[in-house]
This record gives structure tokens, sequence and C-alpha cells, in this order.
């Protein structure tokens, strides 16, 4: 027996819902990047690797049941779909943080937050377009 189709969220609440949980995420990395950071005296791009790597299940979990809602069977197509994506948008998080920190002088924290909302459209669309679109 198959779990019931669920109901889409149309698209600007499947974006609410994407930002809500990328707020959710982004509030664990900016604590888990201030721990790294601040208190353990990790680099940044250190703690960054460490933080972005260790909220990016969370992000799969709270988006797949909260944002697109799909299927429990597609877990195994969407979880590398996914996981691609977000490489990706690492790889560009990266990239920006040490352009905003080490050659433009910004805090941290802040740059990662800025970073994060210059991202946000471009994982909304990697994840509603592909990774989680196995059903749609």
């Amino acid at each position: 027996m198959t779990a019931p189709k669920r109901d889409y969220l149309p698209l600007p609440a499947r974006f609410a819902a994407f930002v809500f949980v990328g707020g959710l995420c982004l509030a664990v990395n900016s604590l888990a990047l201030w721990l790294l950071t601040s208190g353990l005296g990790v680099h940044y791009l250190v703690s960054t690797v460490i933080a972005f790597t260790s909220i990016t299940p969370l992000g799969f979990l709270l988006n797949k049941v909260l944002t697109f809602r799909t299927r429990r069977e597609y877990a195994r197509i969407e979880l590398p779909r996914y996981f691609s994506a977000m490489a990706a948008s690492f790889g560009m998080n990266l990239a920006l943080m040490y352009l905003l920190v080490s050659v433009l002088g910004m805090w941290y924290l802040p740059a990662s937050v800025l970073v994060a909302v210059v991202l946000v459209i471009a994982n909304f669309l990697a994840s509603d377009r592909w990774s989680f679109r196995v059903q749609r």
C-alpha cells in the first residue's frame, strides 16, 4: 500500500516554506559557525565547511516534509539530487565567504547571512525544479 498523495503547496507558499526552513537552518548554521570560530578558534572557512555540511541533512528533511511534501519512497532519488545541488551552492558559499571576509573585511557572521540571502533564489529553484521534482 502506498502513502496517500499529499497536496502540493502553490509556488508562493512553497517559496515561503523554503525561506522558513532556510531561516531555521541559517540559525543553526550561524550558531555552529560562531561556536566553532569565536568559541574554539577554528578558521572561519573551516567552520563554514563544518556548519554547512552539518545542516544540509536537516535542510533536506525539513524541505522534503514541509516545503515540497513529497512521498517517502522518492527520497532515494531526491537525496542525491539535493546533495548535488547543495554541493554547487556550497562552492558559491565558500567563494562568497572568502570574498566578503578575507577580501572585503566583513565580519564572518553577517557575511554568512548575506551569502544565504544571495543564494536563496538559486537554491529554491534547484530544489523546486530538480531535487524535489520527482513526482510533479
